[in-house]
């Protein structure tokens, strides 16, 4: 067996920036878009609308993206170009008009799908590389993510959501000038990334079955997530609390994250997908019934849990159920059902149930979804997915030197 070579250490560190900075820029404008709507006037209802809307454009244009990444284009200059586009549209968002401000998350969205490529990416980058790397190289985003959303709220809150297009664009333009200048594939990269064409190869059904549990998943974190924005402004929080919300996810998402090594080796990532939604199926109940503001954020810590275990191990089972040449494909497959045609379900129903009945009956609805989601995947997902993988790729090295 040949010895397996770890990635440059140039190559890892580049991985490990451009996480981070994708994470700092995506933190001063997503956890903020329902409170802005709110601010601009749009109800609960509208609200979902524009956000399932949104999701679907994302849906579509992601996949063609990740087809396209299979076949000779360039994932890396897609991501770039979205930054660029993202960044322009971001300025548009204080134009006047419910419709208008409606139109221009929805832009936003499209505009961003590309950027569900980082992830394979990353481990078409990573191929040489021990598996759980990945998670590694993940949770640079949750850093970033964890101190820019702190500070965004706080800024917002003092100076008002109007800042937020110009906090956001120059930001992601920088995100994507450090694609450009440090992960531009080279030739050589680009023949090796884009094999000669094959014979299509047969997507196992497991996989069609790990996607309906994505669906349910998405569906009630959409639900739960956006909507959860309304409550804690509801319940007396603001901007500011909002963002250290996110924060709080994202700070528990980076030691869960460091140490998914070790939990995949005691667990695998079938079963930490299943807990993970467990982990949520709690918090959904505790959400339902807490009444302070500061109390819904500090239970984001544990939401911070549930997502580190649910997000690495789909990207993990998405990569070892379908064939080596069609990972762009299969991440994107994964990511727009979990967060493209699911939150089209989740956006529009939580926020129709949300303003019919109110945030408890939303919360508790959810928990039933994502409950079915974790036991789907436990029915779904072999115990052993990796030898799906190898019946139609070469097998990948399983040792090389830790991500530093």
């Amino acid at each position: 067996m040949t010895q397996p070579v770890a990635p440059p250490s140039g190559t890892l560190r580049n991985l490990n920036w451009t996480y981070v900075l994708v994470g700092v820029a995506d933190a001063t404008l997503l956890p903020f878009i329902p409170l802005l709507l709110v601010e601009r006037g749009l109800s609960a209802s509208a609200i979902g609308l524009v956000l399932a809307f949104a999701a679907s454009g994302s849906f579509t244009v992601g996949l063609i993206c990740a087809y396209l990444a299979d076949r000779r284009w360039s994932a890396e200059r897609m991501v770039v170009v979205a930054s660029a586009g993202a960044a322009v549209t971001a300025l548009l968002l204080n134009l006047p008009g419910l419709v208008t401000v409606g139109l221009v998350v929805i832009s936003l969205s499209l505009l961003r799908s590309p950027f569900m490529l980082l992830d394979p990416i990353a481990l078409r980058r990573l191929r040489q590389a021990r598996r759980t790397d990945y998670a590694r190289i993940r949770l640079r985003m949750s850093a970033g993510w964890a101190a820019s959303s702190v500070v965004a709220g706080a800024f917002f809150q003092g100076f008002g959501l109007r800042l937020i297009p110009y906090v956001y664009a120059p930001l992601t333009l920088l995100f994507g000038r450090w694609m450009w200048r440090t992960l531009r594939p080279t030739a050589q990269e680009a023949r090796s990334a884009n094999p000669p064409a094959r014979p299509v190869t047969r997507i196992p059904i497991a996989f069609g079955g790990f996607l309906v549990s994505c669906f349910l998943l998405g569906a009630s974190l959409a639900a739960t997530q956006n909507f959860l924005t309304l409550q804690i402004d509801f319940l007396g929080g603001g901007a500011f609390l909002i963002g250290a919300a996110a924060a709080f996810q994202a700070l528990a998402e980076i030691p869960t994250m460091a140490y998914m090594q070790v939990l995949t080796g005691r667990f695998g990532h079938r079963l930490l997908f299943a807990i993970g939604c467990g982990i949520y199926l709690a918090i959904f109940i505790a959400w339902a019934f807490v009444s302070v503001a500061l109390t819904a954020a500090l239970l984001k810590l544990v939401a911070g849990i549930a997502f580190a275990l649910t997000y690495v191990a789909a990207v993990m089972i998405a990569n070892d159920l379908v064939p080596a040449h069609l990972r762009a494909t299969g991440q994107a497959l994964m990511k727009s059902v979990l967060f493209g045609v699911a939150p089209i379900l989740g956006s529009l129903g939580g926020g129709l149930v949300y303003e019919a009945f109110g945030a408890r009956a939303m919360f508790l609805a959810a928990t039933a979804v994502v409950g079915a989601a974790g036991l789907m995947a436990l029915v779904a997902v072999p115990a052993r997915t990796r030898s799906l993988t190898e019946e139609v790729a070469a097998p990948a090295p399983e040792v090389a030197p830790a991500v530093p």
